[in-house]
């Protein structure tokens, strides 16, 4: 080394350091994280670059994910913050009878606001077919009390989730009743229909 260092010329020796010098700083720079950003050509950095659990919320920008960015099922109702969700996030035809808890609707309000202030006395009316795994039914229509009018409607099938049945008939049947029909689309275990007329 000290015969290379001897017989160079000055203009080698300045070459030299400049390189020791320029190897140096790029280590320094890549032991500490010197990199940013601006260092990283665009799309160069994929998901299998990035180690599990190191992103969080704050390194995404507002609106950067979409849904085709979110694998499907992914999403359970724990990542989804109470209220954040409302009709017009929701495509038209996704929710059944079955992904309602018919059990935490409240018919004595709308919108939010007591029906008091649009129709007196409220009520729902109830009809059903039997429990049994006939293909087709029918059930009776709901009709609504002598003095009351009908408000609206609805059916639902009473079974386990991924029977194969399909509602055939949800609508009004006269002036104050409400009709249901529907078959199974497979042979199938037990299960009920539902008709319910809502009466004011």
């Amino acid at each position: 080394m000290r015969k290379l260092v001897a017989g160079a010329s000055p203009s080698m020796v300045v070459a030299l350091i400049a390189l020791f010098v320029s190897l140096g700083g790029v280590s320094w720079a890549v032991a500490t994280g010197s990199i940013g950003s601006k260092a990283i050509k665009d799309n160069a950095v994929q998901g299998r670059d990035v180690r599990d659990e190191t992103l969080e919320s704050r390194d995404v920008v507002n609106a950067g994910l979409q849904s085709r960015d979110v694998r499907d099922g992914a999403l359970r109702g724990v990542d989804i913050n109470d209220r954040s969700i409302g009709g017009i996030d929701l495509a038209a035809n996704t929710l059944g009878d079955r992904e309602i808890d018919e059990t935490k609707l409240d018919i004595n309000r709308l919108g939010g606001l007591d029906t008091g202030k649009f129709v007196n006395k409220v009520r729902r009316v109830l009809t059903q077919t039997a429990n049994d795994p006939a293909p087709v039914k029918a059930a009776p229509a709901a009709r609504c009390p002598r003095r009351t009018r009908l408000l609206g409607g609805g059916a639902r099938i009473v079974a386990p989730l991924g029977t194969p049945v399909a509602i055939t008939v949800n609508g009004p049947r006269g002036r104050n009743g409400w009709e249901a029909g529907a078959y199974a689309t497979a042979p199938t275990g037990n299960w009920q229909l539902v008709a319910y007329a809502i009466c004011g």
